[in-house]
């Protein structure tokens, strides 16, 4: 009795470890998830900036979204799944099923909405991408998200068309008699799996790899664009290089000119001694002092004829000076601005690129397990089911930070709500600015994404 007794205690002590550790983990997720979308919607309802941009209503919307999954879906689960039964009833059960399959299935279908808006801004022109992103169709693809997922969610599910043919496995599996209790079962059969499993994942991804490789190639051409128009740089540079070798062949020739002029001192020198000893014949010594006068004063016109000379190869140099700089200004406006909106397009798919990546990791495992078991007769282990539900739910929390890391517009709009509207990090004026540095034009749209 003794030793059942401990193994009883210790497996009841590892149990609540167990327990706390598994809380602290959901809830960190769950409050990671509600203060992040509500970060990003604040956000955006804040910053008239952001508004500007089409592509923020679909992250809102899908912020929207994360947060009712943190709200109405996890915290239940997570109550569930802590103290191993249900509560609430049978009802309310088929109510949170419906709301789990309803928010997760409008999440990735907000993504392939972005990722066919940015494939119409980057790879298409201007005025296709005008006709396409309407403020109407807009608001249609927002209802899509939202309608769609209904007909896989509450309709099916509320009908029962999720259990037919599998009811009896799933009152065996609702019901633990060892432990009298009960818990939210959620199983499909093989038409509901794939049906769900292709609506709320396939397609969607599908598209969204379509969409996301074309736009990969596209921001491959950008690159190289950008590295020609760096390489092309100033087309002026090697004119000037070719001056500087001009200018250095002139300096010989103005430093043979000073050894001349040296030589002309010591003669006058050399005149002081003979007047010096020779005092007494002063008289006769004068006309020989006269005549060195005009000798010396013959060497100063040839001084002065090298000056001359050298100011002449000065204005060569100088009339490719005005050239350069009425041709600098128009290529580096040009090129700035060609070169900030390639960047603005290849930053924003590459952003939005690891969004959509870090949406398939987390829920990719759940949909292949969804489609996979109805045909292994159900022998997927609970546990393995649980964790890759809740990796799914962990990408709710996860968008958010995407944004603050990779988005430089997000990041200053998370710094001035954090910060209390410090004046430190709002945007700066544009009225000093020849080339915008936080936004820029692509195809109707402003874009802040760098």
């Amino acid at each position: 009795m003794e030793e059942l007794d401990v193994n009883v205690s210790s497996s009841e002590a590892f149990g609540i470890v167990e327990k706390i550790l598994l809380l602290s983990f959901i809830s960190a997720v769950i409050l990671m998830a509600i203060l992040g979308n509500l970060l990003v919607m604040v956000a955006v309802c804040r910053d008239r900036q952001l508004r500007k941009i089409k592509t923020n209503y679909f992250i809102v919307s899908l912020a929207f979204a994360d947060l009712l999954v943190s709200v109405l879906v996890m915290p239940f689960g997570a109550i569930e799944l802590v103290q191993d039964n249900w509560v609430y009833g049978e009802m309310f059960c088929l109510v949170r099923t419906s709301l789990d399959v309803l928010l997760t299935t409008a999440s990735i279908l907000h993504l392939c909405c972005i990722s066919l808006d940015r494939y119409y801004a980057i790879c298409c022109q201007p005025l296709v991408y005008r006709n396409k992103m309407t403020p109407l169709r807009i608001a249609v693809m927002l209802g899509g998200c939202w309608v769609i997922p209904t007909f896989i969610s509450f309709l099916p599910i509320m009908q029962g068309w999720n259990s037919i043919g599998i009811i009896d496995l799933i009152q065996q599996r609702q019901f633990n008699k060892a432990s009298n209790s009960t818990y939210c079962i959620f199983m499909v059969n093989k038409p509901y799996a794939i049906t769900c499993s292709v609506v709320a994942f396939y397609i969607p991804f599908l598209l969204m790899v379509l969409a996301y490789h074309r736009i990969y190639v596209t921001a491959r051409a950008h690159a190289r664009q950008i590295r020609l128009l760096q390489r092309a740089g100033n087309p002026q540079e090697p004119r000037q290089h070719l001056q500087e070798p001009r200018q250095n062949l002139q300096e010989p020739r103005q430093n043979l000119q000073e050894p001349r002029q040296h030589l002309q001192e010591p003669r006058q020198n050399l005149q002081e001694p003979r007047q010096n000893l020779q005092e007494h014949r002063q008289n006769l010594q004068e006309p020989r002092q006269h005549l060195q006068e005009p000798r010396q004063n013959l060497q100063e016109p040839r001084q002065h004829l090298q000056e001359p000379r050298q100011n002449l190869q000065e204005p060569r140099q100088n009339p490719q000076e005005p050239r350069q700089n009425v041709q600098e200004p128009r290529q580096n406006v040009q090129d700035q601005h060609s070169s900030h909106r390639m960047k603005t397009e290849t930053k924003a798919a590459k952003t939005l690129c690891i969004i959509m990546g870090c949406f398939c990791l987390c829920w990719a495992p759940f949909f292949v397990t969804n489609i996979v078991d109805p045909f292994i007769n159900y022998t997927v282990p609970g546990k393995l089911w649980t964790a890759f539900l809740w990796l799914g739910y962990i990408n709710s929390g996860l968008n958010p930070f995407l944004y603050a890391f990779l988005n430089k517009a997000f990041r200053r709009a998370f710094l001035i709500i954090l910060c209390c509207g410090d004046e430190r990090y709002r945007r700066p004026s544009m009225l000093g600015q020849s080339v915008p540095c936080s936004t820029t034009t692509i195809n109707g749209s402003t874009h802040v994404l760098r």
